[in-house]
Formats: C-alpha cells, structure tokens, sequence
C-alpha cells in the first residue's frame, strides 16, 4: 500500500456521493423545468392558433390543454382573452400558467415553486358568432 490505510477509497467516496447526487438532482431537475417551459410555450401557441381559427374560448382551451398533456404533475391554468373585442382581425391571447414539480420534496421551502407562464397572441381569423 502507497501511503493509503485501509478503507481510505470506501470513506473518500461516502464523502463525495451526497455532492455527486445532488448534482446529478439539479442536472434533471434543470432539464425537466426547460422541458416544462417549452411544452407551455407550445401549448399557448396551439390554444392561440385554435382560437383564431374557430374563434371559440372553450376550444381554444381544450387544445392548449390537449398540447400540455405530457406534463408531469397537475394541470397549468388556460386563460383566453380578446383585448380588442371578437371581431375579425382583432388579437386574441391565450396564456397558459404551469407549476413545474419539484423531485426533492420539501425544496420548495428553499427556493420556492418554480413556475412558467407563456402567452401567445394571434389574429382571428373570423368574427364572433
């Protein structure tokens, strides 16, 4: 043995695991959040684009719900708004609000429930029925 005792490697890794996993935690954590991110980006754009097709709340809606399904946890909040009334031409926006899960519980104590919000304006494509 080169100047090690027995057993050196064994505690110098239980030394170093705790880190290692919390660093791999963050690593997926980050991923699952910019994934999160980009499924309501999505979702916004699909409720916004179904909207100015149909012109229609409750489908503008279930589409932006229908594009988020893959998210984990519980389901974002859809909000559809006409700034400018339902005429044709006017913009429509829809925005979709999501609370990304945490894989270590009680964290959000730390750093609080991370949560992503993307709006989407678009055209209507025809007036209000």
């Amino acid at each position: 043995m080169r100047g090690s005792s027995p057993g050196q490697a064994t505690v110098e890794f239980a030394l170093v695991l705790p880190t290692l996993l919390i660093v791999v935690v963050a690593v997926c954590q980050v991923a699952m959040a910019l994934n999160c991110y980009l499924v309501v980006t999505a979702s916004s754009r699909e409720g916004a684009r179904r909207c100015a097709e149909t012109n229609d709340i409750e489908e503008a809606r279930k589409a932006a719900l229908d594009a988020s399904s893959g998210l984990p946890g519980d389901r974002p909040s859809v909000d559809v708004g006409f700034p400018e009334g339902r005429s044709r031409g006017s913009p429509v926006k829809v925005t979709v609000t999501y609370r990304v899960p945490l894989l270590l519980p009680g964290i959000s104590h730390l750093i609080g429930e991370p949560s992503f919000s993307g709006s989407t304006s678009m055209a209507l494509e025809r007036g209000s029925r």
